[in-house]
């Protein structure tokens, strides 16, 4: 006996049949919103839930919040609000009743919105997140890098529509000192599921050049608790709380603060008043020059009160010194003046001495004075014979002081 078969419609009729009979009335579902959209005035929704222990998707199903109920919705919660919940990556907590259509299948249809599941669940996100930078120290992180004392060099982060961008750069253009700032604009979302991926990829690019800038900036327009979402996560938050310059943020709220506020150097409420912030940072650096200048020239008067009489002594020394210096030295010149007035006498006078003792041992030295005392100069062939050796046979001549005689040594034979 075969199998009983159904037609299609006979099968989509009966699940939708199930989905009536146990699910007559409308029920809480809690999910997370994988997409958001509206198109003709119907909010189109992709609910889902992620497995607790990582990120991957366990169940999801379509949903619709159509226009009427849509505006019932906005009435009752206001309009911002459900605009606010009704975004890619919020938590919430949504009355539905179930609708399968044999053709389009499955279908949760929307009639109404717990705000506060998706605000305490943000704050349970945002306490998960303080928690777990407060264990790795990295709370105070950023806040302890020195802040430079003329941050004139800004690394801004900031979508490059955002109004509060344009206050921004309005109020350090135009403030009433004439300090001049240079930005450089790293464009990024600053609201939905792209907020934090693309804020940690700008300050990646910036890390990489981090000796041209003095702080980073990161500025939005103002919003509700529910835009700060992305500012609550732990990833973005970590980035920020451990990069290596001063992170400022004036990410535009009144009344709550993000983690992002907590772990940055410095948090402002508003782009219009971080801008006013940095515009304090310069009058605080001037006011410290004209401290610093004021203070140079009244130390200097005073070290100059202090010691004008003792330079006032020590130029009277020195001017005694000189004169003393000067007599002296001109003393001495007049004795050179006179040794040089006496130099030539005294030369002349050193000659002729000299000369006298020349001419008398000259004298002494002549043959003459030798043949006086009885001495006898005895010479052969007009040699001086000085060694009785050196005689050979002959005349040898012998010289008195009276007068000359010759003497013959005879030969050997003649002996």
């Amino acid at each position: 006996m075969s199998a009983q078969t159904y037609q299609l419609t006979q099968l989509t009729g009966f699940i939708r049949r199930v989905f009536a009979l146990n699910l007559p009335e409308a029920v809480w579902v809690t999910a997370e919103l994988a997409q958001a959209n509206t198109s003709r005035g119907h909010c189109w929704l992709t609910l889902v839930e992620k497995d607790p222990e990582g990120e991957g998707i366990i169940a999801q199903l379509e949903g619709v919040v159509w226009a009427s109920q849509l505006t019932d919705l906005q009435r009752n919660h206001g309009i911002k609000l459900v605009r606010d919940l009704l975004r890619e990556g919020m938590s919430v907590r949504l009355k539905v009743t179930t609708s399968f259509h044999q053709r389009y299948g499955l279908r949760l249809v929307v009639e109404d919105i717990d705000p506060a599941h998706t605000l305490g669940e943000l704050e349970r996100r945002r306490q998960l997140t303080l928690e777990a930078l407060s264990k790795d120290g990295l709370l105070d992180a950023n806040g302890n890098i020195p802040f430079p004392i003329v941050p004139q060099r800004l690394a801004v982060i900031s979508s490059d529509t955002a109004a509060g961008l344009a206050d921004f750069r309005e109020q350090l253009e135009a403030n009433p000192y004439g300090y001049r700032f240079h930005l450089q604009l790293f464009t990024a979302a600053m609201q939905g599921v792209q907020t934090s991926p693309e804020i940690q990829s700008r300050l990646r690019q910036i890390a990489r050049r981090q000796a041209d800038y003095d702080a980073v900036i990161i500025v939005r327009g103002g919003g509700g608790r529910t835009d700060l979402a992305a500012f609550d996560e732990e990833a973005l938050c970590r980035a920020v709380a451990s990069f290596p310059l001063p992170v400022v943020v004036g990410i535009g709220h009144e009344t709550d603060d993000s983690v992002l506020d907590r772990v940055a150097h410095r948090s402002l409420k508003t782009p219009t008043a971080t801008a006013v912030w940095l515009v304090e940072q310069f009058m605080r650096a001037e006011g410290m020059v004209v401290q610093l200048s004021r203070a140079i020239r009244e130390t200097g008067a005073h070290h100059l009160a202090i010691e004008r009489p003792r330079l006032a002594g020590l130029a009277g020394q020195a001017r005694q010194l000189a004169a003393a210096a000067l007599r002296g030295e001109s003393q001495r010149l007049d004795r050179a003046e006179k040794d040089l007035t006496l130099l030539p006498g005294r030369a002349l006078l050193n000659a002729n001495s000299q000369l006298d003792n020349l001419e008398k041992l000259l004298s002494a030295l002549r043959p003459e004075t030798t043949l006086a005392r009885g001495y006898a100069l005895v010479s052969q062939d007009g040699k001086l014979l000085l060694n009785p050796e050196d005689i050979t046979e002959g005349e040898v001549e012998i010289r008195l002081k009276e007068g000359r005689t010759t003497l013959l040594k005879p030969g050997e034979s003649d002996a």
